[in-house]
């Protein structure tokens, strides 16, 4: 147990916890980390995405994000284009290499979801997913 406190809340980060280092673990075998992983995510469900909009969705600096498309492009995962219409901007797309890095990190929140999941009844899920979200709601 992370804490010596026993309530809801550091339950529900002790678990949070577990379920990130679960997901680092196989992200290490991808040779990826968390930024990069989520960078690859956005990029294959916002093709021709700017710069600035993974900035955003990351909550990270430009300089930062600058790095990481550097690493990422290094690994021949995406690429960047200059549109005709917009010579200061780039468009960033997935390679075929990062298309398939993509299935391959999807697949790594497929087996936690599995993980997770096998330790319920499927009426225990579908309440227990209730819950959190009656927590969610408090929290927004």
């Amino acid at each position: 147990m992370i804490s010596q406190r026993d309530d809801l809340a550091e339950k529900i980060y002790a678990i949070s916890v577990l379920q990130q280092n679960f997901v680092l673990e196989r992200l290490k075998t991808l040779h990826l980390n968390s930024l990069q992983s989520r960078s690859l995510s956005f990029i294959a469900e916002h093709s021709g995405t700017m710069q600035r909009d993974l900035a955003n969705y990351l909550g990270k600096q430009q300089a930062t994000v600058t790095n990481i498309l550097k690493v990422l492009e290094e690994k021949k995962l995406i690429y960047r284009e200059i549109p005709k219409n917009n010579e200061r901007q780039k468009n960033i797309y997935l390679t075929p290499d990062g298309e398939a890095m993509v299935e391959k990190v999807q697949a790594i929140f497929q087996e936690l979801g599995e993980h997770v999941g096998s330790v319920f009844l499927p009426e225990e899920q579908q309440q227990f997913e209730q819950f959190l979200k009656r927590a969610e709601e408090q929290l927004t």
